[in-house]
């Protein structure tokens, strides 16, 4: 059986170019996105696209100054949203359950994959794309700018544009890292050496366990983005 790729290769895009995207190409792309699956077609999830200078400015500063957020082409905050589903219940006189974990569950699995649809269509029309997950060191203020009602949680930023580079095609780890069959098996110490050794080039210190530990270890930006986060979401409704 053949191992040869089936998709193009995807690379995040960092560089755009100036020029806008030609007019309604921002709507065919969401069109496209809403042809993923969804649970029980609830399709719970809403793009907020960030047209205003001023607001994309500040979307970029709360990003931690990633200057590709403000000089995109497009720039789409990816929502988890169970608002608008209880709005058709209580349009039909139905009284909205409370589920925010599963609510919070199945949001964010349809709002990655149409999220993803979206990526796929925007890369085959040659453009340039990049997620931005940095919108959680300010997802307080976000919340408030884009005054996102409860049931809505912003989950992460979508760059796109037409590439003003070609970077790298960075590695994976193995595959039998991630392919499990019958029951999960823990990683042995030689498979976990071999996926560092693959990842390496990721980085400029050539060390890719240096920057899974600035992210994930005790005291790494992950912890720090939790209190914020954890605060967002008893106050959007999907605390439990």
């Amino acid at each position: 059986m053949s191992l040869d790729r089936i998709l193009a290769a995807h690379r995040s895009r960092r560089i755009f170019r100036p020029e806008p995207l030609p007019d309604g190409m921002t709507e065919r792309l969401v069109l496209e996105a809403q042809r993923a699956p969804s649970d029980a077609t609830g399709q719970m999830y809403s793009f907020v696209r960030i047209c205003d200078r001023e607001l994309r400015e500040r979307a970029a500063a709360l990003s931690g100054d990633q200057r590709h957020v403000a000089e995109a082409a497009e720039f789409l905050v990816v929502c988890a949203d169970i608002n608008r589903l209880a709005r058709v219940l209580e349009h039909r006189g139905q009284k909205p359950g409370r589920f925010p974990a599963t609510g919070l569950h199945f949001a964010l699995v349809d709002a990655t994959l149409a999220a993803q649809r979206l990526i796929d269509a925007a890369e085959a029309l040659g453009l340039g794309t990049v997620c931005i997950g940095g919108i959680l060191n300010g997802i307080e203020e976000l919340v408030e700018m884009l005054a996102l009602p409860a049931g809505v949680l912003p989950l992460f930023g979508l760059c796109i544009g037409w590439p003003g580079e070609e970077p790298v095609e960075r590695p994976r780890v193995a595959m039998t890292s991630v392919l499990h069959t019958d029951r999960y098996r823990q990683q042995a110490a030689e498979a976990i050496e071999n996926d560092l050794r693959v990842m390496a080039p990721t980085t400029r210190s050539r060390d890719w366990g240096r920057v899974l530990a600035r992210y994930f270890a005790a005291g790494g930006i992950m912890e720090q983005r939790e209190a914020a986060l954890r605060r967002v979401l008893e106050r959007q409704g999907f605390a439990w």
